[in-house]
């Protein structure tokens, strides 16, 4: 096990979307500079405020729901994945909404929990990989969590696609064109969470544990 905040080089570090991107950083400097709990979690974008809900986006088959119940147990909370939370509300599977047509309707329920949950004691999330989508559910979620993006490539995805193609109903009849395309714009809206992690795949333990030591370094 690494001890608090040792970065491991087998999965990218830890980075700053916003400071990548050209965008002012979302956390604070530490007030207290001679704090050097506060100043390590400022290198790393990690707020003070560890009373914050952790919320764990990204594209489709990323893993978020595994790093979530992971960093749930490291650190003692409750973790809440809002697709099966929508699913125990409606008594219906997901494909069975798209199938039926009621996108619209999960979308609205996506949004409704997901509010409901970040008014509630800090936990742990996993959103679905559209639910960035919604600006509402964007401004409430950045006030609100830590934001971590679980950032896969494209290639990544692309060996995936059969898979996700057969188990994914918004991907079922669209073409690898339509879902890059897809990929790409949901993209620069996970580029926008507090912090990115890559997790190839086997590595999501490894990922789990360094954002813990992450959020607990000394």
């Amino acid at each position: 096990m690494r001890s608090p905040g040792q970065v491991s080089s087998s999965f990218a570090t830890l980075v700053d979307e916003r400071s990548r991107v050209g965008h002012a950083p979302i956390v604070s400097p530490p007030r207290n500079a001679a704090s050097c709990r506060e100043m390590a979690r400022y290198a790393r974008g990690v707020p003070e405020d560890l009373s914050r809900h952790i919320a764990f986006i990204g594209f489709m088959g990323a893993g978020k729901s595994t790093m979530a119940e992971l960093t749930a147990q490291r650190l003692g909370r409750t973790w809440f994945d809002t697709d099966h939370v929508i699913v125990e509300r409606c008594g219906r599977s997901i494909p069975e909404l798209f199938a039926s047509g009621e996108q619209d309707q999960f979308r609205a329920m996506e949004k409704q929990v997901i509010a409901e949950l970040l008014v509630g004691e800090p936990a742990v999330l996993s959103l679905g990989g559209g639910a960035l989508e919604d600006a509402d559910t964007r401004t409430l979620l950045f006030e609100r969590a830590f934001v971590v993006n679980l950032d896969v490539s494209w290639q990544e995805v692309q060996a995936e696609l059969p898979t996700l193609m057969s188990t994914r109903p918004l991907l079922q009849n669209r073409t690898e064109d339509e879902i890059h395309e897809l990929f790409l714009r949901r993209q620069a809206t996970y580029n926008k969470a507090h912090v990115r992690i890559h997790a190839p795949r086997g590595d999501i333990e490894a990922a789990a544990e360094h954002v813990f030591s992450m959020l607990t370094v000394a």
